[in-house]
């Protein structure tokens, strides 16, 4: 008898309290497709539902608006102070045009054919005979920044419609213009295209004075009529762009030397300094307005 008890024993001793048995630590749950319980250290199991990311699937990003920083201060600017900026404008085209009667005329000349164009250019050399088509180019700077906020305060007036928008306008106007004869002095110095550089920078000039002249009547017609903004806004656009387009037609001469020998660098020029600002305008204004 004694000798059955001692060999049970060691069998009792197999139980639960044999410390490298791990039955207690096993799930209490049965196993769900083949994966243990939650209790298992092992056992990689998703913390959620696999799916879409949570931001994703909520999709509660903000879209794009590039005028979300300009002010909008509803309609505050009043009839009066438009007409009395558009008049301190015209004062200063007059003031300009009194300075020098004959460069409107050899303006329009050049704007005409290559000859007064030639012309105007040889007469124009210093500063001094310079100085009456930069008075003009700055009527320009002026009724073009006038003409952009027009735009934008007959599509959207109830939101821009403000003198800290205006002035904004006018800035970028004159930067976006300028900045383009800053980028052919560049291209004059760097290229040996000085020469022509020169003329194509003058014919923007004698260009601009003249469409200066005319954005100034359509500027008052756009801004106090009330009934018919939007066709006299689209007359312009229209206006602008045959201007340009014959500015284009007019400067080919000019690049035609360089079109069979460098078409890469004058593509290049055509793309990042005429048309990309343009779709660039119209790709922000698609998304504001969409």
């Amino acid at each position: 008898m004694l000798i059955f008890v001692c060999a049970a024993a060691p069998a009792g001793g197999q139980g639960a309290g044999n410390p490298f048995e791990m039955k207690h630590r096993l799930a209490k749950t049965p196993d769900v497709a083949g994966i243990s319980g939650a209790s298992n250290p092992f056992d990689v199991t998703p913390h959620r539902q696999p799916g879409a990311a949570r931001v994703l699937a909520e999709n509660t990003t903000k879209p794009f608006r590039p005028s979300s920083f300009l002010p909008r201060y509803g309609n505050t600017l009043s009839d009066i102070t438009l007409f009395g900026i558009l008049v301190t404008i015209f004062t200063l085209l007059t003031l300009s045009v009194a300075a020098n009667r004959k460069a409107v005329g050899k303006a329009w000349r050049g704007f005409l054919n290559d000859n007064g164009l030639t012309v105007a250019q040889r007469e124009s050399s210093g500063l001094v005979g310079l100085s009456p088509y930069l008075l003009l180019y700055g009527n320009f700077l002026l009724n073009a920044g006038m003409f952009l906020f027009l735009t934008v305060r007959t599509l959207r007036e109830e939101s821009f419609n403000n003198l800290a928008f205006f002035f904004i306008v006018m800035t970028s106007a004159a930067v976006l213009f300028l900045s383009k004869h800053l980028f052919l002095a560049m291209a004059g110095w760097l290229f040996p295209v000085s020469k022509e550089v020169r003329r194509y920078n003058f014919l923007i000039i004698i260009f601009n004075c003249v469409l200066g002249l005319f954005l100034m009547p359509f500027n008052f017609l756009l801004a106090f009529s009330a009934d018919y903004q939007e066709l006299i806004l689209f007359w312009t656009l229209g206006l602008i762009v045959v201007f340009y387009l014959y500015r284009a037609f007019r400067s080919s001469p000019i690049s035609t030397k360089f079109l069979a020998d460098n078409q890469f660098h004058f593509l290049l020029y055509l793309c990042a300094v005429e048309i990309a600002p343009v779709i660039l305008v119209l790709k922000l204004a698609m998304i504001q307005t969409g």
